[in-house]
């Protein structure tokens, strides 16, 4: 397996390109015909993308430039992919640009400097127009059936289409196209939550490089009994990460469980002989996320029967893990997944099972069926509702509240989470899982 960790930015930016370009050309016709869109219009601002311009963008493009403006028309199976912002020589191998003469723009300059493979003499013939004017040019060219645009009340990520752009689009459209708009929200998340070989390849090799830094942390080598806080420990994760060109996508945890004290996680708190650790960390490298809890016992004299009593904890939550990955079914909703997979633990005797997974991805909370929540184990509304379809991954987020003997039957949460891919109707625990619990 290639070791990304130590890749070169410029390498880095190259697969991320050929992912887009995969994604464009070999999963997006499928998904708007899936979808019965045959337009899909998405516009953002700089520094006011939404998510879904920045799924888009190519990796020479941090964020927008200005307004950028993506056309995809799916004609007779064929797809057509467009740009319509400020011409830029770097984006037409992903897409093509449309507005070639805009207004008030230094458009011979340009070309001759930057494009010289464009045709000056075409572009000298075209009118000049404003981003909305060819938007309204080329959905007449197309005459689409329905439009799909980012408007939602129920699926955030794709509500992106700010007040300002919509009435713009709306009023540049003759009053026949503007009845045919549609919320591209179930385009949104099918093209957000699904992934290519490519990607998949990455994710696993993404969350194996989380695992790989949570037991660096869990060793003896980082940890000082006595002496390590907990603020320590978790910004080991994070600075280990960013090391490797790895940026954490969420403030990572570490909490201590010990006798006494169900939970602990003052930054300053000192990480003591015979305490339990539970970590949750998660990074984001090439625009894909991985997330990840395990944990550990600092070892201490005398403590094999609790020890043997934390491995029980374990091998429960193992199996929490085992049930609802066999619970996943394609076209199955994720509140059927939930109370499935709730009721057959209960029937074999885990008496707190939780389960709170959700997608991953391109966000590290994306869009698509979640399963369970941590404050709601009966019926998510919404996101609970969607289906789960195929090449999807997921963080598989559980835990298991169970007594400890050894600490006066104290009642803990077991934490673990790890990355999965659902695909071909079985689920794939990308980077393996925690088999045991981790002794310090």
């Amino acid at each position: 397996m290639p070791a990304y960790q130590s890749m070169s930015l410029q390498s880095l930016f190259r697969l991320q390109d050929e992912i887009l370009l995969d994604r464009l050309e070999h999963l997006l016709p499928a998904l708007m015909e899936e979808s019965g869109i045959d337009m899909w219009i998405v516009i953002g601002d700089e520094y006011n993308e939404g998510p879904t311009v920045e799924s888009l963008l190519p990796s020479s493009f941090f964020h927008a430039r200005r307004t950028a403006a993506f056309i995809f028309s799916l004609q007779q199976g064929k797809l057509s992919r467009m740009v319509v912002s400020k011409p830029d020589f770097s984006i037409d191998r992903f897409y093509e640009p449309v507005l070639l003469k805009p207004k008030g723009f230094d458009w011979e300059t340009f070309y001759r400097a930057f494009a010289s493979r464009y045709d000056l003499e075409a572009i000298r013939a075209m009118p000049e127009e404003d981003l909305y004017s060819c938007i309204a040019r080329i959905v007449r060219q197309h005459n689409p059936r329905r439009i799909a645009i980012e408007v939602s009340d129920q699926v955030p990520f794709a509500d992106g289409l700010s007040k300002s752009n919509y009435d713009k689009l709306h009023a540049c459209l003759d009053p026949s196209f503007q009845t045919r708009l549609h919320s591209a929200q179930d385009l949104v998340v099918r093209w957000l939550e699904t992934r290519r070989p490519k990607e998949i390849d990455l994710m696993r090799h993404i969350s194996h490089i989380t695992r790989e830094i949570i037991a660096k942390c869990y060793s003896r080598t980082f940890i000082v009994p006595g002496k390590t806080t907990i603020g320590e420990a978790r910004f080991f994760l994070m600075e280990s990460a960013i090391k490797l060109g790895m940026i954490p996508w969420f403030d990572a945890t570490v909490w201590i469980r010990r006798k006494g004290f169900a939970h602990i996680d003052d930054d300053s708190a000192v990480i003591e002989q015979g305490d339990l650790l539970h970590c949750d960390f998660g990074v984001r490298y090439g625009k894909l996320c991985s997330d990840v809890q395990e944990m550990a016992y600092v070892k201490a004299e005398g403590d094999e029967k609790l020890i043997a009593e934390l491995e029980l904890i374990h091998r429960k939550a193992m199996r929490l893990q085992d049930i609802l990955a066999r619970t996943f079914s394609k076209g199955a909703t994720g509140n059927q997944v939930l109370e499935q997979a709730l009721t057959q633990a209960k029937a074999e005797g885990i008496e707190k099972p939780m389960i709170y997974s959700h997608p991953i991805g391109l966000y590290g909370h994306g869009p698509g069926p979640t399963i369970g929540s941590f404050g709601n184990q009966v019926f998510v509304p919404g996101s609970g509702e969607r289906l789960i379809n195929d090449a999807t991954c997921y963080a598989m987020e559980l835990n298991v509240m169970e007594q400890v003997p050894s600490w006066d039957n104290l009642r803990v949460m077991y934490g673990q989470e790890i990355d999965i891919l659902f695909h071909d109707g079985r689920v794939e625990f990308l980077s393996g899982r925690q088999q045991q619990l981790h002794i310090i």
